[in-house]
């Protein structure tokens, strides 16, 4: 099912599949990829229980092997209706057998979409009813380069960060990070294929409380709040798609993570009885 909800100026429509958004659209401007299979066919998903690539597409929990999609199941099942009001809308995934085949824990995660001026805040709220649990988590949402006019060169545009950062940068060579040393020197970086090619932009330990999406060709862009997460990933794939992911996260792993899930970098552990809510904004402009 999609839901859409609507305002003097813009909408949002999510789709139950995921929960994910499907369009943004704000005075006739479509903001959100269209996920286009000849290039990528997701929009805007979300991302649990895993951030990025794992070694042997698996983990273990207690010695125990689980299949485990690069980017975790969430972004692939169906979640359920909860709630709508005039401007937001709520799905939820709760553990099942279909995900016990990923990954061995009771959880409930619920996402909330809320339509606001300009802007939608996304929140998710993870709790662990049952026993301690491990994960990370994610956005990951997509954004048309056509804002700015049909095949706006991706060169054309920049991220500015709200504080001056230094920070290295870290790509993937058949899913193992290369670091790239001083990446990013400042508050901005110019975009180009030639970096996107590499692949994701992935940066650890951002202090900045947001990150916005600019071209030199035109007035349109997106910003993205970091909130409570410190780890930022821009990507698009290396075949001139015209979108760009904005990608708030808890962390970004690669595939030198050992299989232990406990025991990978990044990871957060959730105690029994406790929940955890994140909430990022993505404003348009």
């Amino acid at each position: 099912m999609e839901i859409t909800l609507k305002n003097q100026n813009s909408s949002l429509t999510v789709s139950s599949l995921g929960a994910e958004p499907q369009s943004y659209i704000l005075n006739g401007i479509e903001y959100i990829w269209s996920g286009d299979p000849a290039h990528w066919p997701r929009r805007a998903p979300l991302l649990f229980p895993m951030t990025g690539p794992i070694r042997e597409d698996s983990i273990e929990v207690n010695g125990v092997r689980y299949r485990m999609p690069g980017n975790g199941f969430a972004r692939d099942t169906e979640f359920e209706f909860v709630s709508q009001t005039e401007n937001s809308v709520t799905f939820t995934l709760k553990d099942n057998e279909s995900t016990r085949q990923y990954y061995p824990f009771a959880f409930t995660l619920t996402a909330t979409y809320t339509l606001l001026e300009n802007a939608y805040r996304a929140e998710a709220t993870i709790t662990a009813p049952e026993s301690d649990i491990y994960y990370t988590y994610g956005w990951h949402p997509a954004f048309s380069l056509d804002i700015n006019g049909k095949d706006c060169p991706l060169d054309t545009y920049s991220l500015s960060f709200s504080s001056n950062e230094e920070l290295d940068r870290r790509y993937q060579v058949n899913g193992i990070f290369n670091v790239e040393k001083g990446f990013v020197k400042g508050d901005t970086i110019n975009l180009s294929r030639k970096e996107t090619d590499k692949g994701p932009i992935a940066l650890w330990n951002v202090k900045s409380e947001e990150v916005t999406l600019t071209s030199s060709r035109g007035e349109h862009g997106v910003t993205a709040t970091l909130g409570s997460f410190n780890t930022f990933v821009a990507w698009t794939p290396a075949n001139n798609a015209q979108f760009l992911c904005l990608e708030p996260m808890y962390s970004f792993g690669d595939a030198s993570r050992p299989l232990e899930l406990s025991q990978m970098y990044g990871i957060t552990k959730l105690a029994k009885g406790e929940s955890v809510t994140y909430s990022n904004e993505f404003r348009f402009f």
